[in-house]
C-alpha cells in the first residue's frame, strides 16, 4: 500500500469513528441532572459532566459526527471544484482560461467569515451549511495548483508527442494531466484537512456551526466560556478534541513522496 493510500485509509478509519460516536453515546448528551453539575471524573463520567449536570464525553461524541461531515464536504467540494476549474484553465488557455484563474484569486480574497454569513442567511445553521461555506472558501488554491501542475505537464516531451500525434484535449487530459496531478493534489487536500477541523470550530464558536442545540465542539468552547477559571476542564475537553483530530489528520495525512518531488523540481 503506497503512503498515499495509506494516508486516505486513515483518514476513512477516523471519519468512521467519529460517525460510530455521534450514533452512540454512554449517556444522552441533552439530559439536564443539576443535582451532578460540574461533577469530577469518574468512571461513569469519564469527562466529568457541565453546567447542567450533561455528560461532556457525551457530548463530545456527539459533536465528532458534525465535524466528520464538514471534512467530507469541504474535501469533496474544495477538491472535485478546485481540481476542476484548474485542469480546465490550464487545457483551454486564452481568456476563457484566464477568467476562470481570476475566479479562483478572487474566491482567495474573499474572507470565509463573509461566504459563512451568506450561505448561513439563504440555507439556515447546520453543519452541512458551514461545510459549504468552508468548501467554497477554500478550492481557489486547489484550482492554483491544478493549474501550475497542468501547465507543468503538458509541457512534458511525452504529452507533447501525443498532442502532435492528434490526441485531443480528453485524451490528454485524461492519459496524462489527471494521473499526474492528482497526487499532488491529494497531499495539499491531505496537509489541508487538520486546518478544516479548526476553521469550523472557529465558525461554531461564532455561531455559524450546527444547530445552537446541537453539541459542537467550537460551540462548546463559547457556550463554556464563563467557566474558564471555576471550572476550566469545560474548555479544555472540547479544545483537546479540535487539537488531537487536527493533529492525527496531520500525522496519518502528511506529505508524500509524490508532492515532494513536485516541489523539489519547482525550488530547482
Amino acid at each position: 500500500m503506497s503512503g498515499r493510500s495509506g494516508g486516505l485509509v486513515a483518514l476513512g478509519l477516523l471519519l468512521a469513528g467519529f460517525a460510530l460516536a455521534s450514533a452512540w453515546q454512554p449517556h444522552d448528551p441533552f439530559a439536564i441532572d443539576l443535582a451532578s453539575r460540574h461533577a469530577p471524573m469518574s468512571l461513569d463520567h469519564p469527562m466529568g459532566t457541565d453546567h447542567l449536570g450533561r455528560d461532556l464525553l457525551s457530548r463530545i461524541m456527539l459533536g465528532a459526527g458534525n465535524t466528520a461531515m464538514v471534512i467530507l464536504i469541504v474535501a469533496t467540494l474544495s477538491f472535485g471544484l478546485g481540481s476542476l476549474v484548474g485542469v480546465t484553465a490550464g487545457l483551454a488557455g486564452g481568456v476563457f482560461g484566464t477568467v476562470l484563474i481570476r475566479s479562483a484569486e478572487f474566491v482567495i480574497a474573499v474572507p470565509t467569515l463573509i461566504l459563512a454569513l451568506t450561505i448561513t442567511t439563504l440555507f439556515g445553521l447546520s453543519a452541512v451549511t458551514a461545510g459549504l461555506a468552508l468548501g467554497l472558501a477554500t478550492w481557489g488554491p486547489y484550482a492554483l495548483l491544478a493549474h501550475a501542475l497542468t501547465l507543468r505537464t503538458l509541457g512534458q516531451p511525452h504529452v507533447l508527442a501525443a498532442r502532435s500525434l492528434g490526441v485531443g484535449r480528453t485524451g490528454v487530459a485524461a492519459r496524462h494531466v489527471v494521473p499526474a496531478t492528482a497526487d499532488t493534489l491529494l497531499t495539499y487536500l491531505a496537509s489541508d484537512a487538520g486546518r478544516t477541523v479548526v476553521s469550523y470550530a472557529s465558525l461554531a464558536f461564532l455561531g455559524l456551526g450546527a444547530e445552537t442545540s446541537q453539541p459542537d465542539w467550537g460551540a462548546m468552547l463559547f457556550e463554556y466560556r464563563g467557566y474558564v477559571f471555576d471550572a476550566p476542564m469545560l474548555l479544555i475537553w472540547p479544545g483537546l478534541a479540535i487539537t488531537l483530530t487536527a493533529l492525527a489528520l496531520n500525522l496519518a495525512l502528511e506529505p508524500r513522496a509524490g508532492s515532494s518531488r513536485f516541489l523539489a523540481s519547482k525550488e530547482a
